[in-house]
């Protein structure tokens, strides 16, 4: 089966038009699987109102990392202050990002797959390729950082192999270079574990242009690079360096990462070792049908560079095939080096997905050759399958099961925010636990440092949530039932509000800070 032989399927789909059946996309299935939709009563999972708190301190003129604190970057912080300038009390701003991140990375999997002359059988597959993504177990509740960097990991993706494809062995355009060192720098200040794709990317390039002897091109490929990197980077560093905070960014975002959070699982490298395969393992088990297709692919694409079919395709192609294996080696790396086993950890391996998708492809077109020559059918096929998308959705997503179109009033959330809003210019503290949605529902501002407890083990966190709690610096305490028994010196228990089946403990406390 020769990718350079299918022929099917018509050049002239115009982009445009192509983005605009990919929002479609992203916005039915997003609109099912996101818990930051408009069909859910809150995204109650912690990471997505830890960012959302996170960027609402931000626009509220709080410095992250010094004033408020938490270890993800700083551009996921500051794209959660866009979402919540567009709606304060929502997360609609936040469901609007996601569909346009989904989007971009829909758009380049068509594109994708149009390097191997598949035109429309790819408009067929991304409907089923959204929704394997958006109702697999790694997405969770949506807007997580692995999701919003699914298109910075499929377009330079894409970029990479249309330059092995057209332009190997010759230079590297310097736009695309740049465009991809920018793309790189917004993970590093989004989740710098993220990085392996870019690193094989620029491995990849680097190594062709010194395997042909273009001295000149390599190192002017990795200038341009490095200069896209530093586009991304130097906002933050006149950000931090104005205010002062400098050292709360670096020492937060990566000592921390690397020396508490990393290290606080497994230590030696034997069990670190040990930790990763059985992380990885975890994660396939539960996402078996994509790494079914993605080793499908892998196996695909190596199979056609041995022997004499190599003559037949690109003098480029063992780079092609290269390319996906140290892509997908380096990221699973990242991903998976701290021998953590969060479902959504692997949700950015998807970001290689259209590796796993060329094959399937060439099967169908294969099968309806002489149909995909009927634009009628064509169009019909992709509104059936855009539709079959989203009933897969509907009984694929974990999260339909738990508060698709629930009201907010059943919410634990909102049940506390009721009471909150009472009292007006009231402030609040999540003690002990994750924010876990409470500063959303009720629309305070974290006025503390450590406005929750993260999951970093910091002994300086630990003794200011109590120190907070004796002094009575917040109007309320909002615990899980585990506080100190000092809080009643300050506080008095005002209701009790039980979480969702299922949920990671029973109930949680409110507590009001007495009248003196």
């Amino acid at each position: 089966m020769e990718p350079r032989l299918n022929t099917n399927g018509s050049a002239g789909h115009d982009l445009w038009k192509v983005a605009l059946y990919c929002l479609l996309i992203a916005t039915g299935c997003l609109m099912i699987c996101s818990k930051s939709s408009p069909a859910y009563p809150i995204n109650d999972w912690s990471d997505a109102n830890i960012f959302f708190s996170m960027g609402k301190g931000m626009a509220h003129g709080k410095v992250i990392y010094r004033d408020l604190y938490d270890h993800k970057g700083p551009l996921l912080y500051g794209l959660h202050a866009l979402c919540y300038m567009i709606s304060p009390l929502s997360f609609l701003g936040v469901w609007l990002l996601e569909i346009l991140c989904f989007t971009a990375f829909l758009v380049s999997l068509y594109q994708f797959m149009r390097l191997y002359k598949l035109g429309r059988v790819a408009l067929m597959i991304l409907p089923l390729a959204a929704a394997l993504v958006a109702a697999s177990n790694s997405f969770q509740q949506g807007d997580s950082a692995e999701e919003l960097c699914l298109p910075l990991v499929s377009i330079p993706l894409y970029w990479l192999m249309r330059y092995l494809k057209t332009k190997a062995p010759g230079p590297m355009p310097a736009h695309t270079a740049l465009l991809s060192g920018l793309l790189c720098g917004c993970v590093l200040w989004i989740k710098f574990t993220l990085l392996g794709f870019h690193m094989a990317w620029i491995l990849i390039v680097f190594g062709i242009q010194v395997r042909n002897r273009q001295w000149k091109s390599a190192w002017s490929c990795i200038l341009w690079y490095v200069a896209g990197i530093a586009l991304a980077t130097v906002p933050w560093v006149f950000y931090f360096g104005f205010h002062g905070a400098l050292e709360d960014w670096l020492g937060t975002y990566f000592y921390h990462n690397l020396f508490l959070y990393s290290g606080s699982e497994t230590a030696g490298f034997v069990s670190r070792l040990r930790a990763m395969v059985r992380s990885f393992l975890t994660w396939g088990l539960e996402n078996w049908g994509y790494l079914g297709l993605t080793v499908l692919g892998l196996v695909w694409h190596s199979n056609l560079w041995t022997g004499r079919r190599r003559a037949q395709i690109s003098n480029s192609a063992p780079w092609e095939r290269s390319s996906l294996w140290l892509g997908l080696g380096l990221l699973s790396l990242g991903v998976f080096i701290g021998g953590k086993s969060y479902p959504y950890y692997g949700l950015i391996l998807y970001g290689m997905m259209g590796n796993a998708l060329v094959l399937p492809a060439l099967w169908t077109e294969r099968i309806l050759s002489i149909k995909l020559t009927c634009k009628s059918l064509v169009s019909s096929l992709c509104a059936g399958l855009t539709v079959l998308s989203f009933a897969l959705c509907l009984l694929g997503s974990q999260n339909v099961k738990t508060s698709f179109l629930k009201p907010r009033d059943s919410t634990m959330q909102y049940q506390l925010a009721q009471v909150i809003v009472q009292t007006p210019g009231a402030t609040m503290l999540n003690y002990g636990f994750m924010d876990a949605g409470f500063y959303t529902a009720s629309g305070i501002v974290p006025h503390v440092k450590y406005f929750h407890q993260t999951n970093v083990p910091l002994d300086e966190m630990l003794r200011e949530q109590i120190r907070y709690i004796d002094e009575g610096l917040s109007t309320y305490v909002v615990t899980r039932g585990k506080q100190p028994k000092t809080i009643l010196e300050k506080y008095e228990r005002v209701m009790t509000a039980e979480s969702p089946p299922d949920f990671w403990y029973d109930h949680v406390e409110l507590y009001r800070l007495k009248e003196r």
